[in-house]
């Protein structure tokens, strides 16, 4: 039997396993082989070389890797897990969250040469590396050797807090200057569609990176850098600044040799030609195979994901696929062309008369993803994607069958044929390639072609639905459509591309016509049948959005007859580039306390030297573990059988509730009665619920044995999972939280002229903290004790909890924490469930065990923010005076009521209004859901916005102007709160009075008014909400120490705050060289660990500053007392020589602080105002923030710049809590459905206010409090609701024109969806106007 030549691999003619020979070069001959699957001996000639290794650059050094490892290593797994580089972070692992970022060397076909781009190292397999030369954010320079100018920049600009997303930020603009070296605002702005940002809002980073631009505003100061900067890397071997270039791009090799590597369990081709390809394809069609080029789609769905396949064939060697070829009758591309080379390939034709509709094409594609996407995948994966899923809203289908391109697509047979996209989109693909699309082109000038996609997110979200029209029109003939037109849809159902009848019906008629227009559009709404799945938007909106583009679209091709107000129905809203103005003050006579300065990590986090708990080199025998999760929410377990995971290759141990050891406590809650398990023991009570742990020797395999442990179940009940769900059942947790009344609300109401009664809800919100719940545990030497580094907010009850599961001493539980990568309070009752699953598997194994919680477990195991439900009713009088308020607010808390979400409730439940009389009756919710935790303002934001939710449903009834109507009830000095605070330094009527004239409130809202008039179909809104946020820290109790060190005089501080991005570290400095009068750089403060910091309460609630600062003081007052008797002995000495001789003296240099304060300054309040401007595209409820303007009472701040980035953190975070985060849950099963990127979406750079202006009251000292000082972390968010208001007034607007201007309440979030919805946008509207 022969042998058969497959390219440059070997086939056994017995079995047909392919082979590579490994033995070193082979070089021209006869050699034999014995086949490694069959056992088959064979001969076979070598006539060509083939590789069996890959070899790639980091930082320019070389590495080389056969096939030690998993074909689904990624590029990111291998840098961290081989310490390559650390500064390089990882969260969601698909794409989404864009912290993983690289730069890469990429062929680019448009100029023939290899060109860096912007990646997303978690994407890119690891076997595609093969030539390519990765920068990571350590090749371009640190602290010590020299700070790259990117990292300098950003520093500067204060566009870090807690540093984790930071080197992701640099290496994008690192990238996108590589290809553009002088880019415009507009195109910073557009690349930075990747890296999520919880912490800072966007402004400063945005601000640093624009500042780069070469039409970089006045107020960016830097400048362009030319590539003599941009390139001064950190050399690999000397480990200093580059004098030159450390590597030149080089030119593509285009004989690029063949790969083929044998790998445990798979196998991994790299064939250079298409011959090549197509034996592959012939040998392996019966095979589990998949074809990679960039390998994005499996961030949209897990099947696809490289470690499902036995065959794995890297694209990315044929130089065919790269072909890009233009003429006068169509435009060539291959398919291996990237979605950034099309949007080139776009804009550089789009001049060319027959390609106008290049312009629409490169704005569609300019959207697909983020940029680190669009730069490796390609046009043919998308589509593929769509091949695989029907349901799959792919722009790129769209786009490409609205036109009508066709497919050339080649066969393992050899044989290569053209398609339409419909017939690929039924095409079995097993066996067969996409080679290149066909574009034609429309010389003619009378062929228009517009698409649309709309999302819940402007940047880096999936479609709703997307549509593409092309119609041939007579614009002289009122618009006669003289070809069939094309009506494509995506999104609407899994089956429906194109509105045949439609199509149909228009052929031949005036589109300019009404009567056409009106009968076009009822066809169509006869067509267009939504389908319903759970975690899509609804199909009602579906359906109306649909219809809308139509109509947009029409609008948009025959603007000139409708009536001008209707004509800007047509267009979609456009974004200017944002920009933003920061006001403050400070006092230079206490510097350094109140001088704004950047943290002083800033430049360690920008150039990625700072080290998270998951940055820490793992230990020798140190393990990983991985959660076992619950699928269903309400049920008991039947069984667990582990034996396929722990057959699985690495896998040591399942560990479940049996292993807790005796004595010990299945119970990570700190409550030791309500008890929440560490591993559920029977009964599961929300889908997600933990299990079990796997250990495994990496993380990889734990993560995927955990997804192979079997749990079937029995007594499967419907899952509670929503409020009214659980109102109706009456499933409640009695006794949480205590009424509040004052005075007699009944009788009030009774009397009041008008009585309003009303409910309002809103939804959960995930932290979406970017470095995930993480805890490494190592057991002490002496094998009872266990120390860990933990990512919680609450070291104390960490030690407690861990103490109790394994029924140790609390003395025997050692922890530290350094900071962390976000928490937003996900880390302080939350943080307990990795740590202590950590401490059994380490206490079972005796070994060191890191538990790492993937970023889809993290989602659905950790509970979210608390919803929250309010019926209220409302007695005022005619003159616009609250009476009394009734109000009943459910709070849902999933599964477990540890987490009281009416802690702080009430402080702010009248926010800044007087009400003589409250009736409040908390209730407590029971869900099949994750027990709910506390997020940024967790009382307040609620109790605000339900009050102001009340405010704007009084003032529709009454007819007043909701301003009008709030200013009216402002608090006045001297009366007192519902909860009995009297006011004594009450200054919120000067300070919305003060943000009025700033912010030109009354002629804004005529403006709007004006604007509203002459639109029909864009709406703006405008609204002003005051703020009073009570802070109490009334015993708050933090552990601080401060020591000097005798030798030089340099001082240590630690804390019981943990640095977490809010500063607090740097503030502590501050304060302790102002107290002391000693520099800044003498003091260090040292990570927190349960020795010096025990029995500290947990970081949060916006205190933690404020109460560490006043234990400095204090500790800093001690000192300066103990060293006063030597001072006086001495004459003007030195830092240095007084505690040189204080420590001659026997004077003691280290004190601690137990901090426990009380009395009124412990008590006061925060003041603020927001006015935000927001426009409306009524027919899609697409919206964006036209402009903000904040007035924030920060008092005497400690340090006004880092304030400054909290406070505008703060409102981007709730921004995305009203517009853009929504949390679906399956309500079968009670899964969460938005466990990913895919489908939960944080604000992005293109989120925030186009106009960002924020301010904070000068000379305005805090009578109260720590060093006259307010804090600044949790009120800003609440001042974010303003935004939903102001959409609320758009919609109002929308609604007047269809005479339904009533009051209707807009619950949270209100998404896209939400906002055209409650516009009531109706078909029966769609008409060109008179």
């Amino acid at each position: 039997m022969p042998t058969k030549s497959l390219g440059d691999f070997v086939q056994c003619p017995v079995c047909r396993t392919s082979h590579a020979p490994t033995n070193g070069a082979l070089k021209d001959g006869v050699y034999a082989s014995t086949c490694e699957n069959c056992g088959h001996f064979f001969k076979f000639k070598v006539t060509g070389h083939l590789k069996s290794s890959v070899t790639f650059t980091i930082n320019n050094k070389s590495f080389t890797v056969g096939n030690e490892y998993a074909a689904a290593l990624s590029l990111n797994e291998f840098m961290r897990s081989q310490g390559v580089s650390y500064g390089t972070k990882v969260m969601c692992m698909e794409g989404g969250c864009g912290v993983c970022l690289v730069t890469t060397t990429l062929y680019d076909p448009i100029t023939k040469a290899v060109q860096t781009y912007t990646v997303n190292s978690c994407l890119v397999p690891l076997y595609t590396c093969e030539g390519m030369q990765v920068t990571t954010i350590e090749g371009l320079g640190n602290p010590r050797d020299g700070l790259h100018p990117i990292q300098d920049r950003l520093a500067q600009y204060n566009g870090s807090q807690c540093g984790f997303c930071s080197p992701a930020q640099v290496m994008n603009m690192y990238g996108l200057l590589k290809r553009t070296p002088k880019p415009t605002m507009q195109e910073v702005e557009n690349a930075y569609d990747t890296t999520v940002c919880r912490c800072t809002g966007y402004r400063p980073i945005l601000d640093a990176m624009k500042s780069f631009a070469a039409d970089a505003a006045p107020n960016l100061p830097g400048g362009t850098i030319d590539i003599e900067e941009l390139d001064k890397k950190i050399c690999s071997k000397t480990g200093k600044t580059c004098t030159g270039r450390c590597s030149s791009e080089r030119q593509t090799d285009l004989e690029q040799v063949p790969l083929h590597i044998v790998l445990q369990g798979s196998q991994w081709y790299k064939p250079t030609t298409r011959q090549q390809l197509y034996a592959l394809l012939d040998q392996h069609k019966g095979d589990n195979y998949r074809l990679v080029f960039g390998n994005s789609g499996f961030g949209v769905y897990k099947e696809i994901g490289p470690w499902m396949y036995d065959v794995l064939i890297d694209l990315r060697g044929i130089q065919d696929f790269y072909n890009i070829a233009v003429d006068a009758s169509k435009v060539t591309l291959g398919s291996s062309i990237t979605l950034t080379n099309m949007i080139e390939v776009f804009k550089e034709n789009s001049k060319n008369p027959g390609l106008s509709y290049f312009r629409d094409f490169a704005n569609r594609v300019s959207v697909i993803a983020n940029s680190g996407v669009r730069n490796l995948g390609s046009w043919a994966g998308n589509l593929m994607l769509k091949n695989l899923h029907t349901e799959f809203p792919s722009d790129v289908f769209t786009m490409f069958e609205t036109v009508g391109a066709t497919l050339t697509i080649g066969s393992s047979d050899g044989t290569e044929k053209s398609y339409s996209l419909m017939e690929f989109l039924n095409l079995d693909m097993k066996g067969k390639v996409i080679l290149s699309v066909l574009l034609p082109t429309f010389p003619s000038g009378d062929v228009f072609v517009k698409t649309f996609k709309v999302s819940q997110r402007e940047q880096d979200s999936h479609a709703y639905v997307t549509a593409g029209f092309r119609m041939q029109l007579d614009r002289s003939n009122n618009f006669l459509v003289k070809t069939k037109p094309s009506l494509v849809y995506g999104g609407v159902n899994k089956t429906l591309v194109h509105a045949s009848n439609t199509e149909t019906f228009l052929q031949g008629k005036q589109l300019g016509d009404s009567s056409v227009l009106k009968s076009a559009v009822t066809t169509l709404s006869a067509e267009l049948v939504p389908d319903t799945t759970p975690d899509l938007s609804s199909p009602t909106y579906r359906k109306s959005l649909a219809m809308s583009l139509f109509y947009k679209c029409v609008l948009g091709m025959c603007g000139e007859k409708a009536a001008a107000r209707f004509q800007s129905g047509g267009t979609s809203l456009i974004r200017p580039v944002s920009s933003g103005t920061q006001t403050y003050g400070s006092r230079e006579d206490e510097y350094p306390l109140t001088k704004p300065m950047t943290k002083v990590d800033a430049t360690l986090q920008t150039s990625g030297r700072v080290r998270f708990i998951n940055d820490v080199p793992p230990v020798p025998e140190e393990l990983c573990a991985s959660f076992v999760i619950s699928s269903v929410g309400n049920a008991d377990i039947n069984k667990v059988d582990p034996s396929v995971a722990l057959s699985y290759p690495g896998v040591l141990r399942y560990i479940s509730a049996a292993d807790v050891p005796k004595g010990g406590s299945n119970n990570f809650s700190y409550s030791p009665t309500n008890i929440e398990e560490l591993f559920c023991s029977g009964k599961v009570v929300y889908s997600g619920q933990p299990i079990g742990i796997i250990v495994a020797v990496d993380k990889l395999s734990a993560d995927i044995a955990a997804s192979m442990v079997k749990v079937t179940y029995k007594n499967v009940q419907p899952p509670i999972i929503t409020m009214e769900d659980a109102i109706q059942k009456k499933s409640i947790f009695p006794n949480v939280a205590q009424e509040l009344k004052v005075g007699d609300a009944a009788a009030a109401i009774a009397s009041a002229d008008k009585k309003i009664s009303g409910r309002i809800k809103m939804g959960q919100q995930y932290h979406f903290h970017l470095e995930t719940q993480i805890s490494i545990c190592y057991p002490d030497e002496d094998g009872v004790g266990v120390s860990l580094l933990s990512s919680t907010q609450w070291p104390d009850f960490e030690q407690v909890v861990v103490s109790r599961v394994l029924n140790i001493p609390e003395s025997s539980v050692n922890l530290t924490v350094k900071r962390l990568g976000g928490s937003f309070g996900a880390k302080i009752s939350r943080g307990f469930l990795p740590a202590c699953a950590a401490a059994v598997a380490t206490y079972v194994t005796r070994r060191p065990v890191r538990l790492s919680m993937n970023f889809h477990t993290n989602i659905k195991t950790v509970g979210k923010r608390f919803p929250y439900l309010a019926d209220y009713t409302v007695g005022v009088s005619n003159d616009g005076k609250l009476k009394g308020i009734q109000m009943n607010v459910y709070s849902d808390c999933g599964s477990s009521s540890n987490d009281n979400g009416f802690e702080g409730y009430t402080l702010c439940i009248d926010n800044a209004y007087y009400c003589p009389t409250w009736d409040f009756k908390p209730v407590a919710l029971k869900t099949n859901l994750a027990s709910n935790t506390p997020c940024r303002g967790p009382g307040s934001c609620p109790s605000i916005f339900i009050m102001e939710s009340v405010m704007e449903d009084v003032a529709k009834v009454l007819n007043i102007d909701p301003m009008e109507f709030r200013k009216l009830n402002l608090f006045e000095n001297g009366q007192t709160t519902a909860r009995g605070m009297v006011l004594k330094y009450c200054t919120i009527n000067n300070i919305v009075s003060q943000l009025e004239t700033s912010a030109d409130v009354q002629n804004r809202k005529q403006q709007i008014a004006a604007f509203n008039q002459d639109n029909r179909w864009k709406k703006k809104g405008i609204s002003v909400m005051p703020l009073r946020f009570e802070v109490n820290f009334t015993h708050a109790h933090q552990n601080v120490y401060v020591t000097i060190f005798h030798a030089d005089g340099s001082v240590a501080i630690a804390i019981g705050g943990v640095e977490n991005g809010q500063g607090i570290n740097t503030k502590m400095k501050q304060v302790c060289a102002y107290e002391l009068g000693i520099p800044m750089d003498i003091i260090r403060v040292k990570p927190t660990t349960l020795l010096t910091n025990s029995n500290s309460m947990a970081t949060g609630g916006s205190i933690t500053s404020d109460v560490n600062a006043l234990g400095v003081t204090q500790c800093c007052q001690q000192l300066k007392t103990r060293m006063a008797p030597v001072k006086a002995k001495m004459v003007n000495p030195t830092w240095p020589q007084l505690v040189a001789q204080c420590f001659a003296e026997g004077v003691d240099l280290s004190a601690s602080s137990f901090t426990f304060p009380s009395g009124d300054f412990c008590d006061y309040n925060v003041y603020g105002a927001s006015c935000t401007e927001v426009e409306v595209d009524v027919l899609t409820g697409e919206n964006q923030i036209n402009r903000v303007d904040i007035l924030y009472d920060c008092g005497e701040s400690m340090n006004p710049e880092i304030d400054i980035g909290q406070a505008e953190g703060g409102f981007v975070m709730g921004l995305g809590y009203w517009l853009t985060e929504q949390m679906i849950f399956d309500p079968t099963t009670g899964t969460a459905l938005t466990d990913g990127t895919w489908n939960y979406k944080p604000p992005l750079g293109k989120d925030i206010p186009i106009d960002f202006r924020i301010q904070f009251l000068k000379n305005a000292p805090n009578p109260r409090g720590v060093l006259r000082a307010k804090a600044v972390g949790e009120p800003p968010l609440c001042m974010a609701a303003s935004a939903l208001f102001a959409v609320k007034h758009a919609i109002e607007a929308a609604r007047k024109e269809i005479s339904k201007d009533v009051f209707f309440p807009l619950d949270g979030p209100a998404t896209v969806e939400a906002i055209q919805t409650a516009c009531q946008v109706d078909s029966s509207q769609f008409v060109y106007g008179t």
